[in-house]
């Protein structure tokens, strides 16, 4: 399946599953954004989530950085982080962020590379924007992936 076709059908299932993935994925999801973030320094600092969904992780970390910025491809999940405090939401594709370079410390990616169809894409978009690229997959092929690509120092652990 090529990935555009692919990303469609990613954006209307979580379209369609809204908040009832809270019920499947929560506990999951805050296990790892605070597994991504240990030991991070994050006060004053911005970041970008790419591929957010319901922003999980700007519920976690919104009251802490200066700024977050939540990312995805499936819209009207972006309602529910929107009133987050310090909270900006882009309904885009995180392959193709319309942001420019370097202009975030810190982007995280939690269950969002896919090593068959656009990782590769998302981690430089990531790379590009930020100073610091957090990524994580339940699947091993893409933890590989991310783990090649991001072979440089975290300088914001301590």
């Amino acid at each position: 399946m090529e990935p555009f076709t692919s990303k469609i059908r990613v954006r209307e299932l979580y379209e369609r599953m809204g908040l009832g993935y809270l019920e499947l994925y929560l506990r999951e999801s805050i296990t790892g954004y605070l597994t991504l973030i240990e030991g991070v320094r994050l006060r004053g600092v911005r970041v970008i989530d790419i591929g957010c969904g319901l922003g999980i992780g700007a519920g976690l970390l919104s009251g802490i950085v200066e700024q977050y910025t939540c990312v995805d491809v499936a819209c009207g999940l972006l309602k529910y982080p929107a009133g987050l405090p310090n909270v900006d939401v882009m309904c885009s594709d995180g392959a193709m962020l319309p942001i420019r370079s370097s202009s975030f410390n810190i982007a995280i990616l939690l269950n969002t590379v896919n090593a068959d169809l656009d990782g590769l894409e998302l981690l430089g978009e990531a790379k590009r924007v930020s100073s610091v690229v957090l990524a994580k997959s339940p699947r091993d092929i893409d933890n590989e992936l991310i783990a090649t690509l991001l072979q440089v120092a975290n300088t914001l652990k301590h």
